[in-house]
Protein backbone atom coordinates (compact mmCIF):
# COMPACT_ATOMS: atom_id res chain seq x y z
CA UNK A 1 0.00 0.00 0.00
CA UNK A 2 1.54 3.26 -1.13
CA UNK A 3 1.22 6.49 0.82
CA UNK A 4 -0.17 9.54 -0.95
CA UNK A 5 1.88 12.66 -1.69
CA UNK A 6 5.32 11.07 -2.04
CA UNK A 7 5.96 12.37 -5.53
CA UNK A 8 7.95 15.42 -4.40
CA UNK A 9 11.36 13.88 -5.08
CA UNK A 10 10.57 11.52 -7.95
CA UNK A 11 11.33 13.61 -11.03
CA UNK A 12 14.86 14.26 -12.26
CA UNK A 13 14.91 18.04 -12.75
CA UNK A 14 12.66 18.73 -9.76
CA UNK A 15 14.85 16.54 -7.58
CA UNK A 16 18.00 18.35 -8.61
CA UNK A 17 16.39 21.72 -7.94
CA UNK A 18 15.04 20.76 -4.52
CA UNK A 19 18.22 19.14 -3.29
CA UNK A 20 20.48 21.96 -4.51
CA UNK A 21 18.35 24.97 -3.59
CA UNK A 22 19.70 25.46 -0.03
CA UNK A 23 23.40 25.38 -1.10
CA UNK A 24 22.54 27.73 -3.97
CA UNK A 25 20.97 30.21 -1.55
CA UNK A 26 24.10 29.96 0.58
CA UNK A 27 26.35 30.59 -2.44
CA UNK A 28 24.37 33.64 -3.55
CA UNK A 29 24.37 34.96 0.01
CA UNK A 30 28.15 34.52 0.15
CA UNK A 31 28.76 36.37 -3.11
CA UNK A 32 26.37 39.19 -2.26
CA UNK A 33 27.75 39.69 1.27
CA UNK A 34 31.42 39.77 0.34
CA UNK A 35 30.85 41.61 -2.93
CA UNK A 36 28.69 44.26 -1.29
CA UNK A 37 31.20 44.70 1.52
CA UNK A 38 34.06 45.13 -0.93
CA UNK A 39 32.17 47.64 -3.07
CA UNK A 40 30.84 49.50 -0.01
CA UNK A 41 34.24 49.88 1.60
CA UNK A 42 36.13 50.82 -1.56
CA UNK A 43 33.66 52.92 -3.52
CA UNK A 44 30.54 53.95 -1.64
CA UNK A 45 31.64 55.27 1.72
CA UNK A 46 34.24 57.86 2.57
CA UNK A 47 33.71 57.76 6.33
CA UNK A 48 34.08 53.98 6.71
CA UNK A 49 30.67 53.65 8.38
CA UNK A 50 29.32 50.11 7.97
CA UNK A 51 25.97 50.37 9.79
CA UNK A 52 23.83 50.76 6.62
CA UNK A 53 25.69 47.87 5.00
CA UNK A 54 25.22 45.69 8.06
CA UNK A 55 21.51 46.52 8.18
CA UNK A 56 20.89 45.56 4.55
CA UNK A 57 22.99 42.41 4.76
CA UNK A 58 21.24 41.39 7.98
CA UNK A 59 17.90 41.64 6.18
CA UNK A 60 19.32 39.59 3.31
CA UNK A 61 20.56 37.02 5.82
CA UNK A 62 17.12 36.67 7.40
CA UNK A 63 15.61 36.10 3.95
CA UNK A 64 18.31 33.54 3.07
CA UNK A 65 17.81 31.68 6.34
CA UNK A 66 14.04 31.61 5.78
CA UNK A 67 14.56 30.10 2.33
CA UNK A 68 16.97 27.50 3.67
CA UNK A 69 14.57 26.56 6.49
CA UNK A 70 11.77 26.15 3.93
CA UNK A 71 13.98 23.81 1.91
CA UNK A 72 14.82 21.85 5.04
CA UNK A 73 11.17 21.53 6.03
CA UNK A 74 10.30 20.22 2.57
CA UNK A 75 13.11 17.67 2.80
CA UNK A 76 12.09 16.71 6.34
CA UNK A 77 8.52 15.99 5.24
CA UNK A 78 9.72 13.83 2.39
CA UNK A 79 12.20 12.03 4.62
CA UNK A 80 9.57 11.28 7.27
CA UNK A 81 7.05 10.05 4.69
CA UNK A 82 9.62 7.91 2.89
CA UNK A 83 8.06 4.70 4.11
CA UNK A 84 11.22 2.80 4.93
CA UNK A 85 10.25 -0.68 6.07
CA UNK A 86 6.48 -0.07 6.13
CA UNK A 87 4.22 -3.14 5.84
CA UNK A 88 7.20 -5.48 5.97
CA UNK A 89 8.50 -4.02 2.73
CA UNK A 90 12.26 -3.99 2.38
CA UNK A 91 13.43 -1.26 0.01
CA UNK A 92 15.39 -2.36 -3.01
CA UNK A 93 17.52 -0.83 -5.74
CA UNK A 94 14.68 0.48 -7.92
CA UNK A 95 12.42 1.47 -5.05
CA UNK A 96 11.20 5.04 -5.52
CA UNK A 97 10.09 5.34 -1.88
CA UNK A 98 13.64 4.61 -0.70
CA UNK A 99 14.96 7.10 -3.20
CA UNK A 100 12.53 9.77 -1.99
CA UNK A 101 13.52 9.08 1.61
CA UNK A 102 17.24 9.32 0.81
CA UNK A 103 16.83 12.54 -1.17
CA UNK A 104 14.72 14.04 1.58
CA UNK A 105 17.43 13.12 4.09
CA UNK A 106 20.13 14.61 1.87
CA UNK A 107 18.10 17.80 1.48
CA UNK A 108 17.76 18.15 5.25
CA UNK A 109 21.50 17.67 5.75
CA UNK A 110 22.40 20.14 2.99
CA UNK A 111 19.97 22.64 4.51
CA UNK A 112 21.65 22.31 7.91
CA UNK A 113 25.10 22.82 6.39
CA UNK A 114 23.84 25.79 4.35
CA UNK A 115 22.20 27.36 7.42
CA UNK A 116 25.48 27.12 9.34
CA UNK A 117 27.35 28.47 6.31
CA UNK A 118 25.12 31.54 6.08
CA UNK A 119 25.71 32.26 9.77
CA UNK A 120 29.47 31.98 9.25
CA UNK A 121 29.34 34.28 6.21
CA UNK A 122 27.46 37.08 7.98
CA UNK A 123 29.54 36.95 11.18
CA UNK A 124 32.58 38.90 9.86
CA UNK A 125 30.32 41.45 8.20
CA UNK A 126 28.58 42.12 11.49
CA UNK A 127 31.82 42.24 13.47
CA UNK A 128 33.70 44.79 11.39
CA UNK A 129 33.63 48.21 12.98
CA UNK A 130 34.72 50.35 10.06
CA UNK A 131 36.12 49.86 6.61
CA UNK A 132 39.42 51.49 7.52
Amino acid sequence: MKAQGKTEFRTGVGTLLKISLAPTIWAFHFVICYGATAVWCTKLTASGDTVPLQTWLSALTVAALAGIVACGINGWRTWRRGGYGEDGHTPGIGDTESRARFLGHATVLLSVVSFIGVIFVITPVLLIGTCA
